[in-house]
């Protein structure tokens, strides 16, 4: 076995692993090793993933392009592991890194099941202490179709939850007269003062770690204070920083804003529907911390959500949401020029009924000046006429229609004056 560049087809740069290392390696992965060769595996991952390496697979012998796997790391899991690069050839049968390739994965969507999205456990952090563990190989029982639920990532919903706080998942009523004014500023600020009523660890509030400016990690300002704060930080509890960047673009590994580029040390994490043509901007929270005291504090996650407007941070999970609020900043004109005040959210968690959890795509509350009456109903976007999805989403409506009146649409009526007179028909 070798260590190899990463990114390269491992055919050069052959750096040769000692022959008991490489058997102390195998040994742990196929379950048959003790703790010496668990503590010589995990040292061997580290140092390669550390110095941007992979490891080669001697199965196939001296040819050219050889096998390679991937020294990483499931922040989940909080365990270092070997990931095969499936683009790459394959390890012989008897070798023991040897896997059948996987059928593609059955991915659930909101499509196909009414998933729970709960508040974030415990307190206001992301990173915790690498651990000093190797996956092994995997069991024979894991099933062919290696089919999973909805995976949604610790940042994300730490996000969601500051979103949530600092109240910037809300359109607000308008003013009696003119235009309301928002800015990414104001925005930012919104969201500083919320972080102000989070903890990262006992007795260090979220504030004190938080930027906005991608200039203040460029010029190693979050690190020296990190560092600082290190000398103090409660025991047991990583130190950890966070960003939170308004990005005009994503990309595997980098956001890029208006005033710099930060590299991220994994792949940056998102809704897949990003890649399906969602526009920017979006709003990316990154974790800083230390995995290894050579590397020493690094962006080592980020979550990208894209938003309304670079000036309204509203969470959307499609280009048709943005279409949507748009109509109902329409509305919410249409409807003050007859004196009623309207605000819209978009509900980040779950709200729980006797039947279940749910979660509708927006709520819309209104102030009827002319009667008196203060309101609200939830609004239901149908995007798929599958008989299945239907099924579910009228479960989902009657879940809602426990807590308040519902009106159903679809992509199709969005953005025009249909719509309008349907939403005013709720206000009646």
């Amino acid at each position: 076995m070798w260590l190899v560049p990463k990114d390269s087809d491992g055919s050069h740069a052959k750096v040769a692993i000692p022959a008991d290392l490489k058997a102390g390696l195998v040994r742990w992965y196929t379950g048959r090793g003790n703790e010496a060769d668990h503590r010589a595996s995990v040292s061997l991952v580290v140092t390669a993933r550390e110095n941007y390496k992979w490891i080669a697979c001697d199965c196939q012998g001296d040819k050219p392009r050889p096998p390679l796997l991937s020294p990483a790391y499931l922040s989940e899991q909080e365990t270092y592991y070997l990931r095969r690069l499936t683009s790459r050839p394959a390890h012989q049968r008897r070798c023991p890194f040897f896997l059948p390739q996987a059928p593609d994965r059955i991915r659930e969507t909101a499509k196909d099941t009414l998933f729970e999205i709960e508040y974030p456990k415990g307190l206001f952090n992301a990173h915790k202490e690498a651990p000093e563990k190797l996956a092994q190989q995997p069991p024979d029982s894991e099933p062919d179709d290696r089919s999973r639920g909805v995976d949604i990532p610790r940042l994300a919903r730490l996000l969601w939850m500051l979103l949530e706080a600092a109240h910037t998942n809300v359109i607000p009523s308008l003013p009696g007269d003119g235009r309301p004014e928002f800015s990414i500023k104001r925005e930012f600020a919104k969201i500083y003062f919320a972080a102000q009523r989070f903890h990262i660890a006992p007795g260090i509030v979220l504030a004190d770690h938080f930027y906005t400016k991608a200039i203040d990690y460029e010029k190693k300002r979050v690190h020296a204070r990190l560092r600082e704060a290190a000398k103090s930080w409660p025991g047991g509890y990583a130190p950890q920083a966070f960003l939170l960047l308004e990005a005009n673009a994503i990309s595997g590994s980098e956001i890029v804003t208006g005033l710099g580029t930060i590299e991220i040390r994994n792949r940056i994490q998102h809704t897949g529907i990003i890649r399906a043509n969602v526009k920017p901007p979006f709003l990316v929270l990154a974790v800083v911390g230390e995995h290894s005291k050579r590397e020493g504090y690094l962006a080592l996650r980020a979550y990208a959500q894209p938003v309304f407007k670079g000036n309204q941070f509203i969470p959307i999970e499609r280009e048709g949401d943005r279409e949507l609020l748009e109509t109902l900043t329409r509305f919410q004109y249409r409807m003050r020029a007859k004196g009623v005040q309207v605000a819209v959210k978009k509900p980040q968690f779950d709200i729980l009924t006797e039947a279940g959890s749910v979660r509708p795509d927006l709520v819309v509350a209104f102030l009827d000046h002319r009667t008196g009456e203060e309101a609200d109903f939830a609004i239901q976007v149908l995007r798929s006429r599958d008989a299945h999805y239907l099924e579910l989403k009228q479960v989902e409506r009657s879940r809602i229609a426990e807590i308040r009146p519902t009106l159903t649409t679809t992509p199709g009526e969005i953005g025009t004056d249909d719509l309008l007179d349907k939403l005013e028909a709720m206000i009646g």
